[in-house]
């Protein structure tokens, strides 16, 4: 019987899993059973009578808890200290941040300003920005489609001639638009 590929990879992942189920359920006990008897204590060490009162005392070492299942326990890393920052002495002329409050106050930002009405002479202004925009934008497509006739792309030149004359139509709205916006500016009242 021929398996067919696509059952073979859960097929060998099936297998991996129950060996390393069955490693671990058979996996010899140590052969050192742990010890049963605490860890000696130290001897508390005789300290002066001024002394003792200023220091607190010291709670005996704890005893280490055992594990009541029959797997044996893994050996727990050793435990790291925590990681404490590094503390540079201050320098003179240095500047002292102020410590940060769990409750800081809300930042106070800037009003924001009105925006100014849209009248005819701003109009007229960013209409004529664009107006240049697109004249430099269809001179650059104009070098763009005679580079193209010149390497024989007709695809190309045909796709940038659609576009010149598109461009070329947007531009002549434009400019009929900036005739009636500049109309409308010189009968607006200057502006304060």
């Amino acid at each position: 019987m021929k398996a067919s590929p696509r059952f073979l990879l859960p097929l060998a992942g099936a297998a991996v899993l129950a060996v390393a189920v069955l490693a671990v359920l058979l996996w010899p006990e140590p052969s050192v059973p742990p010890s049963e008897e605490p860890p000696p204590v130290a001897a508390p060490v005789p300290v002066a009578e001024g002394t003792a009162a200023t220091r607190a005392p010291q709670p005996p070492p704890r005893q280490p808890e055992r594990a009541a299942s029959a797997e044996p326990s893994v050996a727990a890393p050793a435990p790291e200290e925590p990681r404490r920052a590094t503390v540079v002495p201050i320098q003179p002329g240095d500047i002292v941040p102020e410590p940060e409050s769990p409750n800081p106050l809300p930042q106070v930002n800037d009003p924001i300003e009105p925006e100014k009405p849209q009248t005819a002479r701003w109009k007229l202004g960013k209409t004529e920005r664009i107006t240049s925009l697109l004249e430099k934008d269809v001179a650059r497509l104009e070098q763009e489609r005679e580079a193209a006739g010149a390497r024989g792309d007709s695809a190309e030149r045909q796709r940038l001639d659609i576009l010149i004359q598109r461009h070329k139509e947007r531009v002549q709205k434009l400019k009929e638009e900036m005739q009636q916006l500049s109309l409308e500016a010189e009968r607006e009242p200057p502006e304060q």
